[in-house]
Order: structure tokens, then C-alpha cells, then sequence
């Protein structure tokens, strides 16, 4: 009775967090989504009649205090002003006709190629012979980037506008309309080039990366989809940011499983909907409000108090860990520590875990991401929804089996020890997370080594305490001195390494005019894939060896605040959002030889020699 009492409560509460986690989710979209400016189609008579040439126009108005990117920017990070449009069985589109654009200057941007005030961009096409008589309509997409002089805010992609009007007879009288509007347009365009065909389809075939594997993702594809999503789910359990939860969860579980193994399973079941629930708050923004919202996987962790949330979550845990909640918190609080096992602890643990799992998971995720916006709603809901389920999968398997965790101590003071060593590890995420949020530099894992160092103290006086044997109190000396030294030598390793510049549009277009290969990595201070990689890719020798070699630039780009100079190249070259992202330029082109989420050495050299034009 009283576990049906605490999912009934579960539940109830579910039910008021689930909106709440999606508008905390949400804010950050809202934030970003400013409104730089206005446009309407319109069409230059005021109807159409088979085989007539005609014109439409998109009107765009930049808003006072703004700009757009032209259609030719002058930075190839920069988001091209571009009109698209669809496919139409009537119509024969011409190339679109942009209008001539301005070269301004900003302190903080530098040159650029702008649009402000009114754009007109005009849209020549014929009409078919054959076009069927009766209503149509003609309809694109405009893609555009709107800055002011200070920064670049998130580029718009492919927002909808249509024409509604008729087909009619050639004996029916039609009249041009808008003539102002039209005044700008030359209609020698006809005579100067044959039509360009309609559009091809659309290919809703998208790409997932991990380690260097690369899979291939179409629409016909369903079943490859649904699978790479599990599979992706069950590796985010494997990332830095996630894995201190497992042992904390296979602790508490064996600890209720000795008192009441349904009742683990039951738990097992609240935390995975914990879990699946944020899944499905994403599955609302990525898909279900693709067409309104520009939302990024893991960039909620950009924004000062969202860190600062998660950081007070982690501290409250931390204390409950070490027993601080039965001195100066409530019971409530109390409740989400292992050792007070509650349906509503455990759902509320699940959605931290999913919301942790942010900051390391996102370039796993941003192909997935990528292909489920693209397709109908229920299958792109389901995609997003079973890397929730594979997530929860570990989770599920350790409360169905608990004796997987079965050599941890027995209820005692050793017990307890364990508990306030996960306590001191809960801390250490914490400070990182604050730390990466405060400091400029990396100078902040100074204090997570100083917790870490704290803990290993903890242990070896605590051993002294309870036990008289000298093994214990050897093994204890032993392991303290082991994690010590590793973790000074990665804090080390953190601190030095090779000389990077930071990124600015001015940095990147002087890189690029010496004629040598540029590598721009994106990184952030909460960015626990990006530490991993900057801690063994970026201090290989052979790393250190071929970008000598090379004479390739670095410059680094820290994504660590909202402001950051490098989030619009982000969204331009990783739309399904994520971090690490590294971007290698040749100096014969101006696409980049990408390399998304974690890669090895190897991988890093090989893409190194192509930028190079040393291979392929």
C-alpha cells in the first residue's frame, strides 16, 4: 500500500514536472528566437494563365538596429540570405534575383556584406502550358542571419511563405498589381536563359557520427533509425557527465532489494520514466515545434541559470549523501538520496540524469536530431523517444537484476563511507559545472582536483577510524595516492598542451588570408567530451607533430556563454546542435573537413593531411 501510495504521488507530481521541465527547456529557445524582422510574398498579377511568364516578390524588412547577412557574405561562417523555391507540377522557377548588398564595418564583426531596411528579392517563372486550371498556390522557403553591431544572433532556416492564387484561361482578363513593389524588376530576365528545373526531391537522408564511425540514415530506414537510437541512448550512460549517476542508482537499488526485490524492480521502472520523460519534452521542441523553434540539444547549458540550477540540485544530493539532510533539511528533500528509496525521489533522479547527460551527449545525438525533424511527426517522436528508452535500459536491467550490484558493502559503516565518497563525487561534478561557468580559463579545475584530493583524504581517515586491521588502512593509503596523482596529472594535462588563439571573425579571416590550413575547435568549460578530447587528441605528440608539419593555425572558440562569438558557426555547421566540434579549413576551399563528437588521434591526422592536400 504504501509504494502504490508513492506512485500514485509520483505521478501526480509527473504530471505538474512535465511542464514545468518543458518551459525551463523552452527558455532558452524563447531567449534566442528575437524577432530582427518581417517579410510577405507577393505576386505581380493578379492571376496566372498557362504558359504567361510572371514574378513574385519576397519582402523583407529588417527591423531598426539590425542587419542581414546578403546572399554573399563575406565570412564563410556566416549564414547566407537565400530564397528557395518548392516544387510546383505548374511552375518553372528561374533563379531568384537579389538585390545589390551593403559592406559595412563594426568593431566587433568587422566587414560584412548586409541587407537592411526593405529587401525585395525577386522570383521569375513561367507557368506551364499544360498548367491545370483552378486555384494554386506558389510557395519557398527564406533562410537568413540577422546581426546587430555588436553580435550574430541564431541564423533562421528555411521559414515558410506562400502565395494563394489562380490558374485561369487565357480568355480570362487579368491585371498586374504591386506595381511598386515590381518597379525594380527587369523582365528581359526571360530572354536571357532557359528555366531551371524544378526541384529535385528533397533527401531526408542524414548522417550520425561516433568515434569516427559514420551511418548513413534515409527515410526508408526506420528500423537502422530506431536501433542507432537505442544504441546511442545506452552510450550516453558512458559519458563523463553521466556516469557518476550509475553507481549511485546500482547502490540504491541493492539496498531496497534486500528488504523488497519488486519494489526495486517498480523503482527501476520510475526512474526509466524519469528519464523518458525529459526525452519527450525534447521530442515536443526538436519535432513537434520544429517549424517555430530553433532548439539545440545541450545548449540550455550556455545559459548562467540553467548551470546554476543544475549546480543547486547537485549540492542538495551532495549533502544528502554525506548526511546533512537530518540535520538542517526537510524529509521531502531527503527523499532523493539512495538510501530513502521513493517513487518520487527516483522519477526526479531519472530527469537529472537525462538532463545531465546534455553537455557530453549532444554531437551523438545531433544526427538523430537531424533526421527526426525531417520526418512525419510520430516517427520523428518515436526516434527521439527510444534514445530516452535505451538510456533507461542500464537502469531497468540493474533493478530487474540488483545482484549485478551485489559486492558493495552491507548496511554499516563501510556502507555509509561508500555513500559520502558518491557524496564528494556529486560535489566534484558540481564545482566543475560552477567552475566552468566562473572562470575565463581552465584554472578552474584547480577546484575540482581540491575536492577530489579532499575526498581521497576523507577515505584514508575514515579508514583509520573503523578499522584496525592494517590492510584496509594500506589499501585505502594506496588508492587515495593513486586517484590523487591521476587527477593532477589530468588537471595538469588540462593546463597546458598547445598554443591556441581565440576565435573571432577577425582571427579566422586573418588565418585564412596567409594560405595555410585553419583548425577552429569548439569547445566549452561544460563540455565534458570536449575536456576528453583536449586531454588526449590535443596532447598525442603525433598530434603536436603533424600540425607543426602542416603549419596548420589554431584558434579555439569557448562556447562557455550564451554570447559566445562561435554559437551562429555552430548552428551553421552543426544544425542538429553539439559540441565537440571541430572544423579543419584547407587553404583551397571554403567548406571545412568536419570532425563531430568524440574522434580519435588518428581521425584528427587523417583529416589533417586531406586539409593539407597530402592525401585524396
Amino acid at each position: 500500500m504504501k509504494f502504490a501510495r508513492e506512485t500514485a504521488i509520483a505521478g501526480f507530481y509527473s504530471g505538474l514536472i512535465f511542464p514545468v521541465v518543458l518551459i525551463t527547456m523552452l527558455l532558452p529557445a524563447l531567449a534566442s528566437a528575437r524577432q530582427t524582422a518581417t517579410y510577405t510574398a507577393k505576386l505581380n498579377t493578379s492571376a496566372l494563365q498557362p504558359g504567361q511568364t510572371a514574378v513574385a516578390a519576397v519582402v523583407f524588412d529588417v527591423l531598426p538596429g539590425y542587419h542581414a547577412q546578403s546572399h554573399q557574405p563575406l565570412s564563410a561562417y556566416l549564414i547566407k540570405f537565400e530564397i528557395s523555391a518548392d516544387p510546383n507540377p505548374a511552375i518553372d522557377f528561374l533563379d531568384p534575383i537579389y538585390p545589390p548588398a551593403q559592406i559595412v564595418n563594426s568593431p566587433a564583426l568587422g566587414q560584412q556584406s548586409v541587407y537592411t531596411g526593405e529587401v525585395i528579392v525577386y522570383l521569375p517563372f513561367r507557368v506551364k502550358p499544360d498548367a491545370v486550371l483552378g486555384d494554386a498556390t506558389l510557395s519557398g522557403k527564406i533562410t537568413w542571419q540577422a546581426c546587430n553591431d555588436e553580435v550574430c544572433f541564431q541564423p533562421q532556416f528555411k521559414k515558410p511563405f506562400s502565395i494563394a492564387t489562380k490558374i485561369v484561361s487565357a480568355a480570362t482578363p487579368i491585371f498586374p498589381t504591386d506595381a511598386a513593389v515590381f518597379s525594380g524588376f527587369d523582365p528581359r530576365i526571360f530572354s536571357k536563359g532557359a528555366p531551371v528545373p524544378s526541384a529535385a526531391p528533397i533527401s531526408t537522408a542524414t548522417t550520425v557520427d561516433f568515434f569516427g564511425l559514420t551511418f548513413s540514415i534515409g527515410a526508408s530506414n526506420i528500423s537502422l533509425a530506431l536501433t542507432i537510437a537505442l544504441a546511442v541512448g545506452v552510450l550516453f550512460n558512458l559519458m563523463p557527465c553521466v556516469l557518476p549517476v550509475l553507481p549511485l542508482k546500482a547502490i540504491g537499488f541493492f539496498e531496497v532489494s534486500r528488504q523488497n526485490r519488486a519494489r526495486c524492480f517498480l523503482l527501476g521502472v520510475v526512474f526509466s520514466l524519469g528519464i523518458v520523460a525529459v526525452f519527450a519534452v525534447l521530442a515536443i521542441l526538436i519535432v513537434a515545434l520544429r517549424s517555430t523553434l530553433h532548439f539545440s540539444w545541450g545548449e540550455q547549458f550556455k545559459y548562467g541559470w540553467f548551470i546554476w540550477t543544475i549546480v543547486a540540485i547537485l549540492l542538495v544530493m551532495a549533502a544528502g549523501m554525506l548526511g546533512l539532510f537530518e540535520i538542517v533539511l526537510p524529509n521531502k528533500i531527503y527523499e532523493l538520496t539512495p538510501s530513502h528509496e521513493s517513487a518520487w525521489g527516483n522519477f526526479v533522479f531519472g530527469m537529472l540524469a537525462a538532463v545531465l547527460s546534455t553537455p557530453c551527449t549532444a554531437p551523438m545525438f545531433a544526427g538523430l536530431l537531424a533526421w527526426a525533424s525531417a520526418q512525419p511527426l510520430a516517427l520523428g517522436v518515436a526516434v527521439v523517444m527510444a534514445v530516452g528508452v535505451g538510456m533507461a535500459l542500464p537502469y531497468l536491467l540493474l533493478s530487474a537484476i540488483p545482484e549485478l550490484a551485489g559486492r558493495v558493502p552491507r548496511t554499516g559503516p563501510w556502507s555509509l563511507v561508500l555513500k559520502q565518497m558518491m557524496g564528494f563525487l556529486l560535489i566534484a561534478v558540481a564545482v566543475y559545472f560552477a567552475g566552468g561557468r566562473l572562470a575565463s580559463s581552465k584554472e578552474f579545475f584547480w577546484a575540482v582536483f581540491s575536492v577530489v584530493a579532499a575526498a581521497m583524504l576523507f577515505l584514508v581517515v575514515r579508514t583509520f577510524q573503523l578499522s584496525h586491521n592494517i590492510r584496509p588502512v594500506v589499501a585505502s593509503i594506496v588508492s587515495a595516492l593513486v586517484v590523487t596523482a591521476a587527477a593532477l596529472a589530468l588537471t595538469l594535462r588540462l593546463l597546458g598542451g598547445l598554443e591556441w588563439k581565440p576565435y573571432s571573425q577577425q582571427a579566422f579571416s586573418q588565418a585564412r588570408a596567409t594560405g595555410r590550413p585553419v583548425l577552429v575547435e569548439f569547445t566549452a568549460n561544460w563540455c565534458g567530451n570536449c575536456l576528453a578530447l583536449e586531454a588526449s587528441v590535443y596532447h598525442d605528440k603525433k598530434t603536436a607533430q603533424a600540425i607543426h608539419d602542416h603549419s596548420v593555425i589554431l584558434l579555439r572558440a569557448d562556447l562557455t556563454s550564451e554570447n559566445a562569438p562561435g554559437w551562429p558557426v555552430v548552428n551553421q555547421l552543426n544544425p542538429g546542435g553539439g559540441i565537440p566540434l571541430t572544423a579543419i579549413y584547407s587553404p583551397n576551399s571554403d567548406e571545412p573537413i568536419k570532425l563531430t563528437s568524440l574522434y580519435t588521434t588518428q581521425n584528427l591526422l587523417d583529416a589533417l593531411d586531406r586539409a593539407s592536400g597530402a592525401k585524396g
